[in-house]
């Protein structure tokens, strides 16, 4: 029985350690793809070339829609304000 016990841990470290060293790989390599990706970028702006925006990010935000319910709100009325000042009221 406790064979069994310290078989499962091995296995749970091992399993650990594997996915951890899947992961640091997987972030080291993001990495040096990302890293050079700015490098290039940075000789075509020593160059002189300037960058262009890719498409989906300059995407134009779509219209608000206006709904029956949205119109019918009172965005569009009107408001009755009395017609004295603040000002008139503390000259009274």
């Amino acid at each position: 029985m406790p064979d069994l016990i310290a078989l499962t841990l091995t296995c749970l470290f091992v399993i650990t350690g594997v996915a951890t060293a899947l992961s640091l790989l997987d972030s080291w390599l993001r990495g040096s793809n990302a890293y050079t990706v700015l490098k290039r970028e940075q000789a075509l702006l020593n160059a002189g070339f300037l960058p262009q925006v890719g498409a989906k990010e300059v995407r134009l935000r779509r219209p608000a829609r206006r709904t029956l319910a949205a119109a019918k709100r009172g965005q569009n009325r009107r408001l009755h304000l009395p017609a004295t000042s603040p000002v008139t009221q503390l000259a009274s």
